[in-house]
């Protein structure tokens, strides 16, 4: 069912209160951080959406690793610099693992890689964002893999694992990232 102008007008009506205090945080977000509230806005959308695409983990168990924690880090780090990039890996990265209850040993190996990568994408503004975004997951897959594998990981489950995130990545990096960067 559609919903009408005037429906989507009275819904906004009763969430005047719940609008309004999101507008003011943005704005004084925006202005804390010196960043316009388009980046802002944008930065808080990213990390809502890449925390949240790691939520399926509760209530699906195999060795299949979607998420878009690095596509949303990448992109911003690539279009807004370091800072901007470090602040939606990191804080995607913890706020998704809370959502799914794996605060664990590898939080801190997870953000770190996070944060490389981050910077590595700020560093390489010259690249296309396509090429960038592959050989970044790549590297931060095979890495994890292997951090993984040296601390006693399965590699049953892992090679999978890694192998599916790349993988998904690869196809987001070479479809959706080149659209989605200049909008930001």
């Amino acid at each position: 069912m559609k919903a009408t102008k005037q429906q989507a007008f009275d819904w906004l009506g009763k969430q005047k209160i719940k609008v309004l205090t999101g507008i003011v945080f943005v704005a004084l977000l925006s202005m804390l951080l010196g960043a316009s509230v388009n980046t802002v806005a944008a930065a808080l959308l990213l990390i809502t959406v890449a925390a949240f695409s790691t939520f399926y983990f509760n209530y699906f168990t195999a060795p299949v690793n979607f998420e878009l924690v690095k596509m949303s880090t990448i992109l911003m780090a690539y279009t807004h610099g370091i800072v901007a990039g470090l602040i939606v890996g990191v804080l995607s990265t913890i706020i998704g693992k809370v959502l799914i209850g794996r605060i664990d040993e590898k939080l801190p190996i997870s953000v770190a890689a996070i944060s490389l990568v981050a910077v590595a994408a700020a560093l390489m503004p010259a690249a296309g964002i396509a090429t960038l975004g592959i050989i970044l997951v790549a590297a931060y897959n095979v890495s994890m893999f292997a951090i993984s594998l040296a601390t006693g990981g399965d590699i049953g489950w892992n090679l999978p694992y890694e192998g599916t995130n790349f993988v998904i990545n690869a196809v987001l990096f070479s479809r959706v990232a080149p659209l989605i960067a200049p909008l930001l």
